[in-house]
């Protein structure tokens, strides 16, 4: 975030402002990882996709969310096959971790955590773990993605020290497919994840201090914070550009 736009991290979490309002693909993505999760659970995905969707009360963003949770059953069978395949030892959901600076494990709301994240679901079995995570908008490949699956393994290599091999995939909710990575071996995630990954805590860190400037760009349609920025303010106005990316919902 800090690297995407300084002034949204500012608002956020230096200056600590309530969001003034929640766009409605933020609000559909939280709806659909909140039927996942429980159905995920053991909850009938009828009823889990049915209680989230109470958190909606626009009937276009109810159609929306309806087109995209068309997907989650076929991801409660995938897992399900998956489980009756492989012998399960530990299955992750919603699950927080963290590490210190020398990237030793440690408890995620610790004074010691220098780098936090949350796995959507993981799986520990036969020493190898596969981590997914949700993606509700549409299909598209950035960097930001890889950085984003890349800095899940280094949390995980240091919270799960017997796993000998890493699957990261991610879960793209409205085309009901899951895309894995190559598998990835620990000594990779020690001599390139996390030496990346400090390069781009590094970044961000000198993007914030440099001030909260503004970096307008398509997620600025997408910010719960354009009500109040005068750089979201001045885009409304402009043409948008159809050849621009959508970025999707995280």
């Amino acid at each position: 975030m800090a690297l995407r736009c300084p002034r949204l991290f500012h608002y956020r979490y230096v200056d600590k402002i309530a969001e003034p309002e929640v766009m409605p693909e933020a609000l559909i993505g939280k709806a659909i990882h909140s039927a996942l999760e429980t159905a995920l659970q053991g909850t009938e995905v009828a009823d889990a996709v049915a209680e989230a969707r109470k958190i909606l009360d626009n009937e276009h963003d109810v159609r929306r969310y309806d087109s995209i949770a068309v997907g989650v059953q076929p991801f409660i069978d995938r897992i399900a096959a998956f489980r009756r395949q492989r012998p399960i030892r530990r299955a992750m959901i919603e699950f927080t971790l963290a590490v210190t600076e020398e990237f030793t494990a440690t408890q995620f709301y610790s004074g010691d955590a220098f780098y936090r994240g949350v796995f959507d679901a993981a799986y520990v079995y036969d020493e190898t773990m596969a981590l997914i995570d949700h993606k509700t908008g549409f299909r598209l490949h950035s960097r930001t993605i890889t950085e984003q699956l890349e800095g899940y393994a280094v949390l995980a290599a240091a919270h799960f020290r017997n796993v000998r091999r890493y699957f990261l995939g991610i879960h793209w909710v409205a085309d009901s497919d899951v895309e894995w990575a190559r598998p990835i071996l620990p000594s990779e995630i020690n001599q390139r994840f996390m030496p990346n990954l400090l390069d781009n805590i590094e970044a961000a860190a000198l993007a914030v201090h440099d001030g909260p400037r503004p970096n307008p760009s398509v997620w600025c349609y997408r910010c719960n914070y354009r009500s109040v920025c005068p750089a979201a303010q001045e885009m409304r106005f402009e043409p948008v550009d159809d050849e621009e990316p959508d970025p999707g919902i995280s």
